[in-house]
């Protein structure tokens, strides 16, 4: 691969990661109940076998935003190891939202799907 097309990809695939990580986050608390900031990340890189990777900087910038968008809500909780922790938790705005995110994705998806299948026409 050249290194100019290694560059677009890099770009290309940081937008689209960093554009999930939020769904993942609330997908994460969904399931999982309250977490906190290091757990997340562990969590991503675990269910993406290592293909994601985001740094703590790129999970707490996410936590930030959702908080901020009242889709969750952090509090201080003991910790089994040293100091308490900040957890994150879903809102009720949050599991809304969530559902519907899921759906948008899926459109998404199905989308690329439709345009992968479908043959070239002959002006392409």
């Amino acid at each position: 691969m050249r290194d100019a097309d290694k560059k677009n990809l890099s770009k290309l695939l940081k937008n689209i990661r960093s554009g999930f990580y939020a769904l993942i986050i609330l997908e994460l608390l969904n399931k999982y109940g309250p977490l906190y900031g290091y757990k997340i990340k562990a969590l991503i890189e675990e269910a993406s076998n290592g293909l994601l990777r985001p740094s703590e900087s790129t999970i707490y910038e996410s936590l930030k935003q959702l908080e901020k968008n009242k889709l969750i809500k952090s509090f201080w909780g003991e910790s089994e190891y040293g100091p308490p922790r900040k957890y994150y938790e879903l809102t009720g705005e949050g599991k809304r939202v969530l559902l519907l995110l899921r759906d948008e994705v899926r459109k998404i998806i199905d989308l690329v799907n439709t345009i992968q299948s479908r043959k070239s026409d002959s002006n392409g």
